[in-house]
């Protein structure tokens, strides 16, 4: 990364929350029974008129390392929020957003008083927001992992395991931790070849077993549709369907592309 750009992020970050240049992007999630729309994925994108619009892998970085990311994602929690009480008060379908927590969340704040504050402050229901909980994190200070976890889940908070397959997963994770949903890695989709598909389909198969909901993150192509579709994965989200947007485009884009809101 540039040292310009490092230095820009590391200045102008406090800035960016107040004034609106960091924001949630929506990418949607599709039911792959229906082909409905079930939910977004918000991501965060930082639009500035010199630089463009930053992606995550850009500034996130930066921001682990100053431990200031907890703020980021304290803010974009905040503005998902937002945006349900918005859908609500506008008399539109609420469609629920997953959320995604950094590692550095859970030691830098009580990121579990973090979302539920807003939540409460926005009049939402829980079940309205997904938490999404990275697998190489899990590992990582079990005991306040499980601690906090378990506190999602009694307050009525799904709780997902995000990346799975992006390292070395191990199954103790999904037997130590009750997750409602396994997303699995783009990767597994990059060469739908004999060997990826058996461990595909063998890994979908396990989580219904176990009683966890699919997804699989990375859909670029119909045939990567058509294939998890008829494999059993529940969900699909990806650039097939349409790539991170801000809240309003990616409804009109969806409209557009004829794919209606799951009632």
């Amino acid at each position: 990364m540039k040292e310009s750009l490092k230095q820009f992020i590391r200045a102008g970050f406090d800035s960016a929350l107040q004034n609106g240049s960091i924001q949630a992007y929506y990418q949607p999630v599709i039911r792959t029974i229906s082909g409905r729309l079930c939910s977004f994925e918000a991501l965060a994108r930082w639009v500035d008129p010199e630089f463009g619009i930053l992606r995550p892998d850009q500034f996130i970085p930066v921001l682990e390392q100053d431990k200031r990311i907890h703020l980021l994602d304290s803010h974009i929690i905040r503005e998902v929020c937002r945006q349900l009480r918005r859908s609500i008060d506008s008399g539109e379908t609420p469609i629920p957003v997953s959320v995604n927590l950094s590692r550095l969340d859970f030691i830098c704040c009580d990121i579990f008083s973090v979302v539920d504050q807003q939540v409460s402050a926005f009049q939402l229901p829980h079940d309205f927001l997904y938490i999404e909980i990275t697998e190489s994190i899990l590992g990582e200070q079990e005991g306040l992992m499980h601690e906090v976890v378990d506190r999602f889940h009694e307050a009525g908070y799904q709780v997902w395991m995000d990346d799975f397959g992006s390292g070395y997963s191990s199954l103790n994770m999904l037997k130590d931790y009750s997750f409602d949903e396994l997303k699995l890695d783009m990767r597994f989709l990059s060469s739908l070849d004999r060997r990826s598909r058996r461990i595909l389909t063998s890994v979908i198969h396990m989580a219904k077993e176990i009683d966890i909901h699919t997804l699989a993150e990375g859909v670029e192509t119909e045939e990567q549709f058509l294939y998890l579709r008829d494999i059993g994965c529940e969900k699909v989200q990806g650039y097939y369907f349409g790539a991170p947007m801000p809240y309003a485009k990616a409804l009109e884009h969806l409209r557009e592309k004829g794919v209606a809101v799951e009632l």
